[in-house]
């Protein structure tokens, strides 16, 4: 089913990223000093940088993720073990959020060891540098972050109510990939091939990022 909510929730998971990520540029410029260095940022701070952004983020993706999963039931008429499936959620949100935003950092360190050199060479200012590293922090990234992880919480959601059934029940539910079917899908040569085809790959929405895809779900063909 559709992402409920999609708009509001994509605004305010962006706007939370886009604080966090400001807040993380400020600190990592006072970290990289003056003349900057990036032997002069912790190693603490790859590692476990992202810990205060993932403390904004994962409850929002639990929300989205449980949000879904109840949708659906609605929509299917059935009943699941809600505590394991909140359980469930905190889980995979906890999982997701940090391999996610070790991934963002790992980035950062990389696209900052080939910046750093740029700023002697070409013989930038500090607000130079702080112009070049905002392409990596800025509203345009936030946006995306939250658009492609309001998609994933959303689906994974779904795919624990669908579990729970098959675990139950036994009957596999059939995933039917969807997009919006506008100009903007049919100019994507990842989604659009997709575009009400039968999952059987495993590979569910988000497909890359800025991904609005979501998945329906219908009973298997009875054969005869």
């Amino acid at each position: 089913m559709e992402v409920i909510n999609r708009d509001e929730l994509e605004r305010k998971l962006s706007r939370i990223v886009g604080r966090d990520l400001r807040a993380e540029l400020s600190k990592l410029m006072d970290l990289l000093g003056d003349p900057p260095a990036l032997a002069n940022v912790p190693n603490e701070y790859w590692q476990n940088g992202w810990r205060d952004i993932q403390k904004d983020v994962e409850p929002i993706l639990v929300d989205i993720y449980l949000q879904q999963a109840e949708g659906l039931m609605v929509e299917i008429s059935v009943g699941v073990d809600w505590d394991m499936v909140n359980t469930t959620a905190s889980q995979w949100a906890r999982r997701h959020t940090e391999g996610m935003l070790q991934q963002l950092f790992n980035r950062r360190y990389e696209h900052l060891g080939e910046t750093i050199p740029r700023f002697y060479e070409e013989g930038w200012n500090l607000g130079e540098l702080r112009a070049e590293l905002e392409k990596w922090y800025s509203p345009v990234r936030a946006e995306m972050i939250a658009i492609t992880e309001t998609t994933r919480a959303a689906v994974e959601g779904e795919r624990a109510v669908i579990e729970q059934i098959y675990r139950d029940s036994g009957i596999r539910m059939v995933p039917i990939w969807q997009t919006a079917n506008d100009e903007i899908v049919r100019r994507c040569p990842i989604c659009w091939p997709k575009h009400r085809t039968e999952i059987t790959d495993g590979q569910y929405p988000p497909a890359h990022p800025n991904c609005r895809c979501w998945v329906t779900y219908r009973l298997p063909e009875v054969r005869r």
